[in-house]
């Protein structure tokens, strides 16, 4: 998805700006001498800033072809090239083959694939506009309609937000399955992207919504996962409150 224009929405995931270009910096400076121990070490202390890096290229390239005037490939072949050289040692670096499935697709798309992830980026900002309007059914629409259209297009940090909508309309209108099943989707996803901050967000939805579903084993491995992240990320406040919510689903186990 547009890196800058989700710098906010993935926030809790970054540093500071700064530091998200000194990182880059240091990426594009070993992807051009093809050191692949150097960029997974980088990827290994710096998790949260890989798909930003790596998107930064392919964002890049598609704008460069959107150009009005004809576009230089000799620059989006290098970016593609960069995109695919990180992806790979992010794999290597995780565990996790989601960015290079999503890089791979990214660069491979036709002309009328490239019209669908910016049609698909638009229906996600009107999910998340309905939701705000109080549109609920609205934004589970544009939603479930994020979800098709960034899945099938191997966009998978749009699927993960895609999900994260569906999850969030599902939970406005009352469905708890439905909200459970869609933001499990989604945090799972995030994980693998390495999006702590959504991720973060997602499980405390999950845990919410396990304990009002009087889902207390579930809902205890969510608020365990989501106190590791809450030290992670340095959210003092979110960590005393989840020690409560623990407390109290511990207290329904039985102790």
């Amino acid at each position: 998805m547009l890196f800058q224009a989700l710098l906010l929405t993935i926030a809790p995931s970054l540093p500071a700006r700064a530091d998200f270009k000194e990182v880059r910096k240091q990426y594009v400076e070993l992807a051009g001498k093809h050191d692949k121990d150097a960029v997974v070490a980088l990827w290994k202390a710096n998790p949260g800033m890989v798909l930003p890096a790596i998107d930064a290229d392919l964002e890049g390239s598609l704008r460069e072809q959107e150009k009005g005037n004809p576009p230089n490939m000799e620059k989006v072949k290098e970016q593609h090239t960069r995109a695919l050289f990180g992806a790979e040692c992010a794999t290597i670096a995780t565990g996790h083959p989601i960015l290079l499935d999503y890089a791979s697709s990214f660069v491979g798309w036709n002309a009328e694939q490239k019209r669908q992830f910016r049609d698909g980026q638009k229906v996600c900002g009107a999910s998340g506009a309905a939701l705000k309007k109080g549109d609920n059914a609205g934004a589970l629409a544009k939603g479930k309609e994020c979800v098709e259209r960034a899945s099938a297009l191997g966009d998978w940090w749009g699927t993960a937000m895609g999900y994260d909508a569906v999850g969030r309309a599902a939970q406005a209108l009352g469905g708890m399955d439905d909200a459970i099943t869609a933001l499990s989707q989604a945090r799972l996803l995030n994980h693998d992207l390495g999006l702590s901050g959504d991720e973060y967000e997602e499980l405390g939805l999950l845990a919410d919504l396990s304990i009002a579903g009087e889902r207390w084993q579930r809902a205890l491995v969510f608020v365990h996962d989501a106190q590791a992240l809450a030290k992670a990320l340095g959210d003092a406040d979110g960590a005393k409150a989840l020690e409560a919510k623990e407390a109290s689903v511990r207290a329904k186990l039985g102790g």
